[in-house]
């Protein structure tokens, strides 16, 4: 039977594997964190490895991801390869990301006292923060990627996983990833024990963590069994764990604690949250009644995807500038350029736009016709990527008008606009407002408060008595379909377009 040996940066793995095994199976079997963000579906060319040894050639499919240098440095797409006899890979990681913990929440009563968890479980990372909750000090915080990220990049590759990998695959690799972070939070705090934690998520990360099949929030009419607002049947750390209560099938505990977070229930006048990331969820607040809704943005905005794309890991270009007609950029960490992530991609769009390089539909018109390579880096934006934002930023635009619309308003009557995640803390709200991310009316009533769920689920964890206000909140909220609204479809064709609106 075939050997493979595994190189990554501070490991070398051994291990055998039958003849004709795909390379991603024996990588995901050793290394369960390696990612796979279309599951395996050979369609994002992100689970590139460098192999040596006997491996069957590549397809034609598989070589479309390879330019020459690729080839003659054996660099493969591992979900395409298969053994063929013994073989060395080595495993080249980006770094770590930079994954946002740092939240804004308002004031409120601290009502617990002892020490606690909070955490945020996301499609693409998981944030933790160990509290002390009598005086609301962090005292530890760990932040990965989500260990299930080998399962596909999106909640649907997750479900479609459950039917594959097994439910219980999914849930152990959640499951066990929290237990050892929170030990490493006790670790680095100096601490025996927690008494309590709160753990929120979308609706199917909540499922997958609580070993719920997730089936039916795929399908119509996208029945829940549970909508949580309960205790867990698992503990953390030796500890009981809160599940705040998710709105909808869609629109999970994660909105419910970015709402709490934002305060947007107390504030005047009508009030607009969005989530920027993969799943895209938002929320309206107008007159005492809160709609909610999200939209299937997809991973593009994580740099999932695309050709160059990478998380906000060192080497990142992060911003991108043109001034005298010359672009500049900038990397995570001052590194030098090895990929871009979801702010630079903005950036360099909005540059395109001014130089027309590309067109309003998103035509790329270059030298070469291919790609747009960013100031003198090597990073480059082919028409594929500009294709995938295209789809991801329409989605946004598209699914924000139509909560103003299902209100009767317009985006210059609303008075603030939260914007929660990740992705957002870092992106020029210039340059979203000029490729159509949101509409430009709201660029100047922005309020960003970081890792909102993370937020929430903090004040969760120190004051029990906001368990009950914000289950009942999410309770009366509505949650818009989008899928059957023909105002969201009429949008999302006219926001496709690189353009203000």
């Amino acid at each position: 039977m075939p050997t493979i040996t595994i190189l990554t940066a501070n490991r070398e793995i051994h291990t055998q594997a039958p003849a004709g095994t795909l390379l991603s199976a024996v990588l995901q079997s050793e290394l369960p964190s390696f990612a796979l963000p279309c599951a395996g579906n050979h369609t994002c060319g992100k689970c590139r490895v460098q192999v040596s040894g006997e491996v069957s050639e590549p397809d034609a499919h598989e070589l479309a991801f390879l330019s020459a240098d690729d080839r003659t440095n054996g660099i493969r797409l591992a979900c395409s390869c298969q053994i063929s006899g013994d073989v060395t890979v080595t495993v080249h990681t980006a770094g770590p990301s930079k994954i946002l913990a740092w939240n804004e929440i308002p004031t409120f009563t601290r009502t617990e006292t002892g020490y606690g968890i909070a955490v945020d479980i996301g499609t693409t990372t998981v944030a933790m923060q160990l509290f002390d909750r009598t005086s609301g000090t962090v005292l530890a915080e760990q932040l990965a990627e989500n260990a299930q990220r080998s399962h596909g990049a999106d909640v649907i590759s997750r479900i479609e996983a459950c039917k594959t990998a097994g439910l219980d695959t999914l849930s152990t690799l959640i499951c066990d990833q929290l237990e050892q972070m929170a030990q490493r939070c006790l670790t680095e705090a100096g601490i025996s024990h927690i008494d309590e934690a709160v753990v929120t998520g979308n609706s199917t990360m909540l499922y997958l963590y609580e070993g719920i099949d997730p089936s039916a929030l795929a399908v119509v009419p996208f029945t829940m069994s549970t909508f949580f607002g309960s205790t867990s049947r698992h503990t953390l750390a030796g500890a009981p764990v809160y599940l705040p209560r998710c709105i909808g099938a869609y629109v999970g505990a994660d909105i419910t604690c970015s709402i709490l977070a934002s305060d947007m229930l107390h504030e005047d006048g009508v009030q607009l949250m969005t989530d920027i990331g993969t799943n895209g969820e938002m929320a309206l607040y107008k007159d005492g009644k809160l709609l909610c809704c999200a939209t299937a943005a997809g991973p593009a905005f994580e740099g999932a995807g695309l050709s160059c794309g990478m998380p906000a890991a060192p080497g990142a270009i992060r911003t991108v500038d043109l001034s005298d007609n010359q672009v500049t950029y900038t990397t995570v960490g001052d590194r030098p350029a090895v990929g871009i992530c979801g702010s630079g991609i903005l950036d360099a769009l909005r540059v395109m736009l001014e130089q027309e390089t590309i067109d309003d539909t998103g035509y790329l018109e270059t030298e070469d016709e291919e790609s747009y390579t960013i100031g003198d880096s090597t990073v480059a934006i082919t028409q594929k990527d500009v294709r995938q934002i295209q789809l991801a930023k329409s989605a946004i635009c598209a699914g924000l008008l139509t909560l103003m619309q299902e209100s009767g308003i317009t985006a210059d009557e609303v008075a603030r606009f939260h914007v929660a995640g990740g992705f957002g803390s870092s992106i020029n709200y210039d340059s979203a407002a000029a490729i159509g991310l949101f509409p430009a009316a709201l660029t100047r009533k922005t309020h960003f408060i970081g890792n909102g769920a993370l937020g929430g689920a903090a004040m969760l964890l120190m004051n029990r008595e906001l368990r009950t206000i914000s289950e009942r909140m999410a309770q009366e909220a509505c949650e818009l379909s989008l899928s059957a609204s023909p105002v969201f479809m009429d949008a999302y064709v006219d926001c496709m377009s690189f353009m203000e609106f």
